[in-house]
Protein backbone atom coordinates (compact mmCIF):
# COMPACT_ATOMS: atom_id res chain seq x y z
CA UNK A 1 0.00 0.00 0.00
CA UNK A 2 3.21 2.60 0.45
CA UNK A 3 4.31 1.59 -2.59
CA UNK A 4 0.67 2.23 -4.58
CA UNK A 5 0.54 5.76 -2.22
CA UNK A 6 3.45 7.16 -3.45
CA UNK A 7 3.63 6.01 -7.16
CA UNK A 8 -0.09 7.85 -7.19
CA UNK A 9 1.22 10.45 -5.71
CA UNK A 10 4.09 11.32 -8.23
CA UNK A 11 3.64 14.99 -10.72
CA UNK A 12 2.56 13.33 -13.60
CA UNK A 13 4.10 16.74 -15.23
CA UNK A 14 7.64 15.96 -15.21
CA UNK A 15 9.76 15.37 -17.92
CA UNK A 16 10.50 11.65 -18.55
CA UNK A 17 13.91 10.37 -17.20
CA UNK A 18 16.50 8.43 -18.87
CA UNK A 19 14.65 5.23 -18.38
CA UNK A 20 11.98 7.16 -20.80
CA UNK A 21 9.04 6.20 -18.69
CA UNK A 22 6.59 9.05 -18.03
CA UNK A 23 5.61 10.07 -14.71
CA UNK A 24 1.80 9.58 -16.14
CA UNK A 25 2.19 6.26 -16.47
CA UNK A 26 3.59 5.48 -13.23
CA UNK A 27 0.91 7.08 -11.55
CA UNK A 28 -2.09 5.71 -13.98
CA UNK A 29 -1.11 1.99 -12.85
CA UNK A 30 0.53 2.77 -9.91
CA UNK A 31 -1.58 -0.49 -8.63
CA UNK A 32 -0.44 -2.69 -11.21
CA UNK A 33 2.88 -1.85 -10.49
CA UNK A 34 3.49 -1.82 -6.97
CA UNK A 35 3.39 -5.26 -5.91
CA UNK A 36 6.45 -5.64 -8.40
CA UNK A 37 8.36 -2.37 -7.43
CA UNK A 38 7.92 -3.60 -4.08
CA UNK A 39 9.36 -6.67 -4.19
CA UNK A 40 12.13 -5.10 -6.91
CA UNK A 41 12.95 -2.58 -3.54
CA UNK A 42 12.99 -5.03 -0.95
CA UNK A 43 15.73 -7.48 -2.88
CA UNK A 44 17.80 -4.27 -3.62
CA UNK A 45 17.47 -2.89 -0.12
CA UNK A 46 18.38 -6.65 1.28
CA UNK A 47 21.73 -6.44 -1.28
CA UNK A 48 22.29 -3.20 -0.81
CA UNK A 49 23.16 -2.33 -4.62
CA UNK A 50 21.37 -0.03 -6.55
CA UNK A 51 20.91 -0.70 -10.86
CA UNK A 52 23.33 1.25 -12.65
CA UNK A 53 20.88 3.11 -14.77
CA UNK A 54 19.20 4.30 -11.74
CA UNK A 55 22.66 6.42 -11.23
CA UNK A 56 22.24 7.69 -14.51
CA UNK A 57 20.67 11.02 -15.38
CA UNK A 58 20.24 13.91 -17.64
CA UNK A 59 22.08 17.11 -16.49
CA UNK A 60 19.66 20.13 -17.67
CA UNK A 61 20.71 23.69 -17.40
CA UNK A 62 17.98 25.88 -16.32
CA UNK A 63 18.26 29.60 -16.71
CA UNK A 64 18.03 31.75 -13.11
CA UNK A 65 18.59 35.81 -14.35
CA UNK A 66 20.29 38.23 -15.75
CA UNK A 67 21.96 38.13 -19.49
CA UNK A 68 21.03 34.46 -20.92
CA UNK A 69 24.59 34.92 -22.96
CA UNK A 70 26.47 34.71 -20.16
CA UNK A 71 26.92 30.75 -18.43
CA UNK A 72 27.18 31.56 -15.31
CA UNK A 73 23.70 32.94 -15.06
CA UNK A 74 22.84 28.78 -15.27
CA UNK A 75 22.13 26.53 -12.61
CA UNK A 76 22.35 22.57 -13.55
CA UNK A 77 19.61 20.47 -12.66
CA UNK A 78 19.48 16.12 -12.79
CA UNK A 79 16.45 14.36 -14.00
CA UNK A 80 16.64 11.24 -12.46
CA UNK A 81 14.97 8.12 -13.18
CA UNK A 82 11.36 8.18 -11.12
CA UNK A 83 11.17 4.61 -9.83
CA UNK A 84 14.94 5.89 -8.02
CA UNK A 85 13.58 8.65 -6.92
CA UNK A 86 10.54 6.53 -5.20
Amino acid sequence: EGVARILTQLNANKVCAPNGISPVIITKFAHLLSPSLTVLFNILISSKTVPDDWKKSYIVPVFKKGDKQNVKNYRPISLLCTVSKV
